[in-house]
């Protein structure tokens, strides 16, 4: 008996064979994701201060103005862009921890920017005046990220719900007592 592959017949195409990968290349190429995600984290941290002290600098001009408004929902705007950015720097912390990618820190991301253009449409509309038609894509937009956030918040509660279920699935009682972790 020949264990030479069969050729393959009218249609049908032959699939070459994959060597397994080396394991040191895969260690070498684990380890430099790491690192990389590791300076994505650097890079978000000064992002994220960078984006705060602009706040802070902020937030004196924000206070002489605040009957007004617009600048204080400028600084609004900034501390939700902070928050959008400490949500990703979380993804990458937990990347580096369990070397998984969570779910829940871009529905919040989704969420919060949702939001950020609510609250941004919601002060554009109240500072100014403008036409019928404008008003109208206005109320269309708050509409759609209204729906959008609604979306996501139904989202982040199926995720929560299915690993608060998975878990329960995943441990085991015995009739003896105690509960005993399965895989």
């Amino acid at each position: 008996m020949d264990n030479a592959p069969a050729e393959p017949t009218r249609g049908q195409t032959r699939v070459p064979q994959i060597l397994p990968p080396h394991p040191g290349l895969v260690r070498l190429l684990g380890n430099l994701d790491d690192l990389l995600q590791f300076v994505v984290g650097i890079l978000l941290v000064i992002t994220a201060l960078i984006l705060i002290g602009q706040t802070l600098w902020a937030i004196p001009a924000a206070i002489e103005e605040f009957p007004a408004g617009a600048k204080m929902s400028a600084v609004i705007h900034d501390i939700m862009l902070v928050m959008i950015v400490l949500e990703l720097l979380w993804t990458v912390v937990t990347y580096l921890q369990e070397h998984t990618v969570p779910l829940e820190p871009f529905l919040f991301v989704g969420i919060i920017s949702s939001a950020r253009k609510l609250l941004l449409i919601g002060a554009q509309m109240s500072l100014t005046e403008s036409s019928p038609e404008v008003a109208q894509l206005q109320i269309r937009e708050l509409l759609v990220h209204g729906g959008l956030i609604f979306i996501l918040v139904v989202a982040l509660a199926i995720v929560r719900w299915t690993k608060r279920w998975r878990t329960k699935e995943d441990v085991r009682v015995p009739k003896g007592g105690a509960g005993v972790q399965t895989s």
